[in-house]
């Protein structure tokens, strides 16, 4: 259980992954940046070598006087799956990744072994766009209503580049934020982040990753859109009431790859306590079970949204009011047929290397769905440290300790769940 306390601690940095565009390399459009004291413009080039692929990154500094984003414009080289910008606790330019690495920041970097959102500290998502031709994140927000960026704070630029022609790739970013006065804004947005942390797909088989969302505060859901890799056919996510009662239909893709962000039209009014269902079907068809992860030989299965007001309990579906619980507010619905005896004997025995490898996700993915609540409060108990009472017992070295008093925190929440029927 040590290593999976210890991957779930990374999860905390996982933010969207990346996938593969072959689309051959092409000019972008130009694109004027902002007039004097409507917002600025954020520029990143870069020349990506012939067969090659790598994310690219950039730090970029938010002026002294912060900036209220009312709408972005995206556009960048093709060749590229995404360009996104992230928010980061930094308030200097990092030149160390937090595994201890060493990395020159100064200008444009190749990001790092584990990429953008596993080698820097990423608390969330600031815009950006996951398609060329698409809208970007950040619009289609009222008049008076922003995306608020502290002064100071470092964003961070993110593209995953593939540039399979022969010739190297002269890539180009450009991103313009447009501001609104502070004496405009009567209400701050933000942008969902749902991050399910358990899927398996074993080896020439498909499966299914779902997650329920409870919402902390009543929302207005602006715009919409779904993350998978290349493993990922079909994604859809649902309203539900506040007993798990279907409402209607929010967002469906079949894609991967073009995901284009979807406006609602008119916006969607979301209660508090109204959930958000969504699921992503997988075809795997490699030698090798794959798990959720940061990389392309991982999978992913997310929700994001611009919306507002903004709520940090909500925006992250955490489990607490703030970012220490992010990710862990939801319950995860199993596709298979294992008993909560079963599920909790797995829960127990995925410790070590195989944890690592995805032997918890298949503990939650492969439970049956009517013990969904109960295999999700224990998931939940273990991820958490044990709700958080095992903090100074985990915040060491000494991982047989930490085991025991999570042990003993999520005994509750494991009887519960071994008692738990499948009928």
């Amino acid at each position: 259980m040590s290593r999976f306390l210890i991957s779930m601690t990374l999860l905390a940095a996982v933010a969207v992954g990346c996938g593969d565009d072959p689309t051959p390399p092409t000019n972008i459009s130009i694109l004027e940046p902002p007039p004097a004291g409507e917002g600025v413009q954020i520029k990143m080039t870069s020349t990506i070598e012939a067969h090659f692929e790598t994310e690219r990154c950039m730090f970029y500094r938010v002026p002294d006087e912060g900036l209220a984003v009312n709408r972005e414009e995206v556009r960048y080289t093709k060749g590229s799956h995404h360009v996104l910008l992230f928010q980061t606790p930094y308030t200097d330019i990092p030149t160390t990744t937090i595994r201890g690495e060493t990395i020159d920041t100064s200008g444009v970097f190749d990001c790092g072994k584990n990429g953008a959102t596993g080698d820097w500290d990423v608390i969330g998502a600031a815009g950006g766009a996951q398609s060329a031709d698409g809208p970007p994140i950040v619009d289609g927000l009222p008049s008076d209503t922003a995306f608020k960026l502290a002064g100071g704070s470092m964003l961070l630029v993110n593209a995953h580049y593939l540039n399979a022609s022969d010739e190297a790739l002269n890539a180009e970013i450009l991103i313009n934020l447009h501001t609104i006065p502070a004496a405009q804004i009567t209400r701050e947005a933000g942008i969902l982040f749902f991050y399910n942390p358990f899927i398996f797909v074993p080896a020439q088989s498909s499966s299914q990753a779902r997650e329920v969302c409870p919402l902390a505060k009543g929302i207005t859901l602006v715009n919409v859109q779904s993350h998978m890799h290349a493993r990922g056919k079909r994604y859809l996510a649902n309203l539900l009431d506040a007993t798990g009662a279907m409402q209607q239909e929010v967002y469906t893709n079949n894609s991967w790859e073009h995901v284009v962000a979807e406006r609602m039209n008119p916006a969607l009014e979301i209660a508090a306590g109204q959930m958000i269902d969504f699921r992503c079907d997988y075809d795997n068809t490699e030698t090798r079970n794959i798990s959720q992860g940061r990389t392309t030989r991982d999978e992913m299965c997310m929700f994001l949204g611009l919306y507002y007001p903004k709520d940090t309990k909500t925006e992250l579906c955490s489990m607490t009011d703030d970012q220490k619980g992010r990710y862990l507010g939801a319950n995860w619905i199993g596709g298979g047929t294992a008993t909560g005896a079963q599920t909790a004997d797995c829960l127990q025995t995925a410790t070590g290397a195989s944890a690592m490898a995805g032997d918890f996700d298949a503990c939650m993915v492969n439970a049956c769905p009517a013990i969904s609540s109960q295999s999700s409060s224990a998931a939940r108990c273990i991820a958490s440290r044990g709700l958080g009472m095992c903090a100074a017992q985990c915040g060491g070295t000494d991982m047989a300790m930490c085991k025991t008093c999570v042990g003993e925190k999520c005994t509750p929440a494991m009887t519960a769940l071994s008692e738990a029927g499948c009928s």
